[in-house]
């Protein structure tokens, strides 16, 4: 009983709340699997269209690193999320490391598409040096993860020719939109919802790699689609999410 206490007084969220942020980390760290998987199911089609295959399954384990990292700031910050803890707009240890390894995922992930182009290397290189400096300032050391995330897409789209893997750029900003949400009203269940979109982008990948195997790509229209159905519904809810009242901070 005494472990258990000592784990709850670390969680200043309570009841369901508490469960589904927990359980959105767990699909958080685990979700990447899924890109494995997928490149183990299409071997052959991945070694003829990208640069080093192998190098995914590392990209994979960088992603969850990377998961594991943004687990222990929460842990730090309690699970309560305000604009100044670390996990939030502030500065941490593990946050730091946590987006490190999310980029250092990215750059492998080039590396593993077009590591054959001398450009890739100076884009990817160039981001993993910036990071630290630009984190250590707090001037924006989002940058590089978002100039390496697009970099991916745009090569994943040219590896395998769907354009469902744009949808990763949205989710970009789906997640920024959750992000808002959270600190505005205070309501820490939309941290679930900022870290199931911010982690799913793994999904549109193994889409597009599917797609490519089998001959079969998503059409431009059903992506403008998405896109467009998308911004709107996220119109749609903004007034009715804006209305959430804050969590209450619970002391154990």
């Amino acid at each position: 009983m005494k472990a258990r206490k000592q784990l709850l007084s670390a969680i200043e969220i309570g009841g369901a709340e508490a469960f589904w942020v927990l359980v959105a980390h767990l699909y958080a760290m685990l979700v990447p699997l899924a890109l494995c998987v997928a490149v183990y199911a299409h071997w052959d089609y991945v070694v003829a269209t990208t640069h080093n295959p192998f190098l995914f399954y590392v990209a994979v384990g960088l992603f969850c690193a990377g998961s594991a990292f943004e687990v222990a700031q929460n842990a730090i910050d309690k699970w309560y999320l305000t604009a100044d803890v670390a996990s939030a707009n502030g500065a941490g240890f593990c946050d730091f490391l946590f987006y490190l390894m999310i980029t250092a995922a990215q750059v492998v992930c080039a590396m593993a598409l077009a590591g054959d182009r001398w450009w890739v290397h100076l884009i990817t290189t160039a981001a993993l040096v910036a990071y630290p400096i630009l984190y250590f300032q707090q001037f924006a050391h989002f940058a590089p993860l978002t100039i390496t995330n697009l970099l991916v897409v745009l090569l994943v789209y040219d590896a395998f020719g769907d354009p469902i893997i744009f949808i990763q750029v949205l989710l970009v900003a789906v997640t920024l939109y959750f992000f808002a949400m959270l600190l505005k009203t205070g309501a820490q269940v939309i941290h679930g919802f900022t870290t199931i979109a911010a982690s799913s982008g793994v999904w549109f990948f193994v889409w597009a790699l599917h797609n490519g195997a089998t001959g079969a790509p998503t059409s431009w229209p059903l992506t403008a689609v998405i896109f467009i159905a998308s911004i709107f519904a996220g119109a749609a809810l903004w007034p009715v999410l804006s209305r959430l009242r804050s969590s209450r901070r619970v002391a154990r």
